[in-house]
C-alpha cells in the first residue's frame, strides 16, 4: 500500500473519530489507536518528510498527560494513577500524531471535520429526542428527564452540553462569516434551525455553566460583526441591563451564594442541601489536602482516596459516601495531583493555545479556548473520557491546522 493511500485512510479514520457524539466509547478508543498506528506507518515509510513541528510543541500540548505521568511516580495508589494516565493518553496521542507523525490537516479538511462533528451532535440529539418521546412519560420532572437522557446516551449531561455548545459556536461562526443574500440564505437557514435546536437541548439538559458560556461566547461572536462604536454601545447596554437585573434580584443572589458545608444525613437533609453546599465541602477538603504538599502535590493516584478520606473524617454528612465527588475543578485537580509546578505547566499549555488563536485571528479557536478555560472552573472536564476526547481532538486540530 502506498504512503499516499495510507494518508488518505488516516484522514478517513479521523473523520470517524470526529463523529464521537454518536459513537460508543469502545469504538472511539479503537479508532484512536488505529489512527495512531496508521500514522506511525506513514511516518516510517515517509522518512524524508520535512516536519517543522518540534517534539517540544507536542510535549507542551500534552502537559496534563506529562503531569499525571510524573505525579504517578510518587502516588501510593498505582492502579488509580495508571487509570488516570490511560484516560488522558489521547491528549498525547493526538498531539504526537497530528503534530509530528502525520500532519495532514489543511484548512479545508479542518472545516470538513467541524461539519461532520456538528452533524453528529445534531443527529445524536435527534435520536435521543425520538427515543425519549416514545419511552418516557411526560409527567416526570425535568431532573428525571435529564437522568433518562444520560441513561440512554451514557454521557453525563454536562459533557453533552459542552459538546452541544461548541457545535452552536461552530454554526454561529459559519453564519457570521457568510454574507446575507439569497444564495447564502439557503445555507444560513438550516444552520440557524439546527443551532436553535441545539440551544433548546442545552436548556433541557440544564447544565448551567456550559449553557451560560455558550450564550456568552455566542453574544461575543455576534458583537464582533458590528462596527466598534455600535458594538461598544450594545455591550454597554447589555452590562447595564445585567447590573439592573442583579440589583433587582440581589436577595435571591445573596441566598444563592450563602452556602455552607453539608451536615446531617442526605436522606433527611436532601431537600435543603444544595449543590453549592456540596461544592463547599469539596473545596474545603481540597484546600486541606493542597496544604500538605503545595509545591509537588500528592500524586494523581491518591487524589480521590485523600478526598474520600477527608469527606469521611472532616465533614459530618454521608452525602459524599452516597455519591462519589471528585474535586469538581480542573485547576484544583491539577494542584492536588502535582502542586503549583504542575498547575504552572498546565496554565502554560492553555496560554499557548489562547495566544495562537489570537495570533491566527481565529474566532472559533479563541471561543473553544475560552469555553474550556471557563468550564474548567466548575468541572473536572479531563477526568472523564468524554471530556478528554473533546479537548484533545479539537485543541490539536486547531493548533496543527495549516492555513492552506
Amino acid at each position: 500500500m502506498k504512503a499516499f493511500n495510507l494518508k488518505k485512510n488516516a484522514f478517513y479514520i479521523l473523520v470517524l473519530i470526529s463523529m464521537f457524539p454518536l459513537l460508543p466509547k469502545a469504538a472511539e478508543s479503537i479508532l484512536m489507536i488505529l489512527f495512531f498506528l496508521v500514522s506511525l506507518i506513514v511516518f516510517f515509510k515517509n522518512k524524508n518528510y520535512c516536519n517543522k513541528v518540534t517534539l517540544l510543541q507536542v510535549l507542551t500540548l500534552s502537559s496534563l498527560f506529562i503531569i499525571y505521568l510524573i505525579s504517578s511516580l510518587y502516588s501510593k495508589n498505582l492502579l488509580e494513577a495508571f487509570n488516570f494516565i490511560l484516560r488522558v493518553a489521547p491528549i498525547f496521542l493526538f498531539a504526537l500524531t497530528l503534530g509530528f507523525l502525520n500532519p495532514i490537516l489543511t484548512k479545508k479538511k479542518k472545516k470538513f471535520l467541524l461539519n461532520i462533528y456538528v452533524f453528529s451532535v445534531f443527529l445524536a440529539l435527534l435520536i435521543v429526542h425520538i427515543y425519549l418521546s416514545f419511552n418516557v412519560s411526560r409527567e416526570i420532572t425535568s431532573w428525571e428527564y435529564r437522568n433518562a437522557f444520560e441513561e440512554y446516551t451514557k454521557v453525563h449531561g454536562t459533557y453533552f452540553s459542552l459538546w452541544t455548545g461548541f457545535a452552536v459556536l461552530i454554526m454561529l461562526n459559519k453564519i457570521c462569516n457568510l454574507k446575507f443574500n439569497k444564495i447564502n440564505f439557503r445555507i444560513i437557514l438550516p444552520y440557524a434551525l439546527v443551532l436553535f435546536y441545539c440551544i433548546y437541548w442545552q436548556f433541557i439538559i440544564a447544565a448551567r455553566l456550559p449553557l451560560f458560556v455558550t450564550l456568552l461566547l455566542s453574544f461575543a461572536l455576534i458583537l464582533k460583526q458590528f462596527q466598534k462604536r455600535i458594538a461598544f454601545l450594545i455591550f454597554f447596554t447589555a452590562i447595564t441591563l445585567a447590573l439592573v437585573i442583579g440589583v433587582v434580584n440581589l436577595n435571591s443572589i445573596k441566598n444563592k451564594i450563602d452556602f455552607k458545608i453539608p451536615q446531617g444525613k442526605y436522606e433527611i437533609k436532601h431537600d435543603v442541601m444544595t449543590s453549592e453546599d456540596i461544592r463547599a465541602g469539596i473545596y474545603f477538603c481540597s484546600y486541606k489536602i493542597i496544604k500538605q504538599s503545595i509545591l509537588y502535590g500528592i500524586g494523581i493516584g491518591d487524589v480521590n482516596d485523600k478526598l474520600d478520606k477527608c469527606y469521611e473524617s472532616e465533614i459530618d454528612s454521608d452525602v459524599y459516601q452516597i455519591f462519589h465527588y471528585n474535586s469538581h475543578n480542573q485547576y484544583v485537580q491539577v494542584i492536588l495531583a502535582s502542586g503549583l509546578l504542575g498547575l504552572l505547566f498546565f496554565l502554560y499549555n492553555l496560554f499557548i493555545l489562547l495566544k495562537l488563536s489570537i495570533k491566527k485571528n481565529d474566532n472559533l479557536f479563541f471561543a473553544l479556548n475560552m469555553f474550556l478555560i471557563i468550564c474548567f472552573f466548575t468541572e473536572n472536564i479531563l477526568s472523564r473520557h468524554d471530556g478528554v476526547i473533546f479537548y484533545s481532538f479539537f485543541t490539536t486540530i486547531f493548533y496543527f491546522n495549516k492555513e492552506v
